[in-house]
């Protein structure tokens, strides 16, 4: 019996390929600034093979090219958007379960949920930023559980990553659905903390949940 669902944010129910190019192109022009030629294709080749050997490619890929004292340009939410279906998706689901989120994501979550039109969907929203830790760490689920006064098998994680959603959902008993949109599509599944189901977009959630 699924009580609770709960979702990640990037790559999950907002689209961030606009701000993944942006934040590349800010990354090659900030080690063009230090002497450092690299291309954009370049940089997104890395960001692909992190991805691939499971890892976090947005953190990884810069190290692979920049000295230790030159600092990565920050994430932008500004050309975040959401997908299309979700809205949709969501007042469906929420007809049926009671809706959280659990997510690494920087200031200001709240004014962004707003913004896309779902914050009302949400009963519990854990955000990394608020909370001090952030997701592999198990504590970020478990606070989320604790406040939804569930079991971790009466819940389903929805993410795009195997390493920060699906393997330590898996490990603390919620069941799980990866969402392969995002760099986290190319990583591979965790041959002890499996998905128990997969699917190329939001919408393909109406048809298991």
């Amino acid at each position: 019996m699924i009580d609770w669902l709960f979702f990640d944010i990037g790559s999950t129910l907002v689209d961030e390929r606009q701000a993944l190019d942006d934040f590349v192109n800010r990354c090659v022009e900030k080690l063009a600034q230090g002497g450092i030629i690299v291309s954009t294709a370049a940089y997104h080749s890395q960001l692909l093979h992190i991805a691939e050997q499971g890892g976090d490619p947005i953190h990884e890929a810069w190290s692979c090219f920049a000295p230790n004292h030159l600092k990565r340009p920050s994430w932008s939410h500004d050309k975040e958007r959401l997908f299309p279906e979700v809205r949709l998706v969501l007042k469906t689901l929420g007809e049926r379960y009671r809706l959280g989120i659990i997510a690494n994501q920087g200031k200001g979550l709240l004014d962004r949920l707003e913004r896309f039109g779902i914050l009302d969907n949400f009963e519990i929203i854990i955000n990394s930023t608020d909370i001090g830790f952030s997701k592999p760490d198990l504590r970020i689920f478990q606070v989320a559980l604790e406040k939804a006064n569930i079991e971790p098998s009466k819940a389903v994680y929805v993410g795009d990553r195997v390493d920060n959603d699906m393997v330590p959902a898996k490990k603390l008993g919620m069941r799980t659905i990866r969402l392969r949109q995002g760099l986290g599509q190319y990583g591979s599944e965790d041959a002890t903390f499996p998905s128990d189901w997969q699917v190329s977009n939001v919408q393909e959630l109406l048809q298991i949940l």
